[in-house]
């Protein structure tokens, strides 16, 4: 099976869709605010899954660094798409993340990782990824903010069921959707909506974290 065929079986390509969430304050999406849904279908995921690790992108980080996803490999992440100059549904998907943070059990919460994704490549440079960073109080050694070209963030906007439609204004209307990766890169759970209970999360975070192979689990800091 092809890699295109086997990413296509995980998630569609959702780029240019209606019933959207802005960022623009005041117009989320009902179903993204009011009624956070979970969709469990890979929570037992096969090895034979797609991951995540094999998607070859080129990223930057807040420190200006150049990375690659398999950098990754190893722990369980929780990852997720905003973009720094966002008024509405960004700092409310952060602020979720945040919570989700603070609920992880303290050995769960030392090995899980927390990455986000720009859905902004023209605009969201290192410096403000950093910003965005700081104004969120996030800990550096623990999240990681990451910027691709346009071509490979449609490409992760995809994999990853986040729906998107830049406007004239300068703003992008987008789903607010939080993933749970596994130690081998396979997407566990999905949370589409905001303000949701993160016992969903943390039990998918747990089921991920049991699943990595104990001698290959990560020991860097970020």
């Amino acid at each position: 099976m092809t890699r295109a065929k086997r990413w296509s079986r995980l998630a569609p390509v959702l780029v240019v869709v209606a019933a959207l969430s802005s960022c623009t304050p005041g117009r989320v999406a009902r179903d993204d605010a009011s009624q956070p849904r979970h969709d469990q279908a890979t929570a037992s995921a096969p090895r034979t899954e797609p991951s995540l690790y094999e998607l070859d992108l080129g990223l930057t980080d807040a420190a200006g660094r150049q990375r690659r996803l398999v950098e990754f490999r190893g722990r369980p992440l929780v990852v997720s798409m905003v973009y720094t100059s966002c008024q509405s549904v960004c700092p409310r998907v952060t602020a979720d993340l945040r919570a989700l943070d603070r609920a992880l059990p303290e050995a769960l919460r030392s090995r899980t990782r927390f990455v986000l994704f720009s859905l902004d490549p023209k605009r969201d440079t290192p410096a403000a990824l950093a910003a965005f960073s700081r104004r969120h109080d996030l800990d550096s050694t623990r999240w990681t903010l990451l910027v691709s070209n346009e071509e490979d963030m449609r490409t992760l906007a995809a994999v990853l069921g986040v729906r998107f439609r830049p406007d004239e204004g300068g703003e992008i209307a987008h789903s607010a959707v939080i993933s749970v990766v596994d130690a081998e890169g396979v997407i566990r759970h999905r949370q589409m909506g905001l303000a949701a209970e993160t016992a969903p999360l943390v039990t998918a975070l747990r089921d991920a974290d049991r699943a990595a192979p104990t001698a290959g689990r990560q020991t860097t800091t970020h």
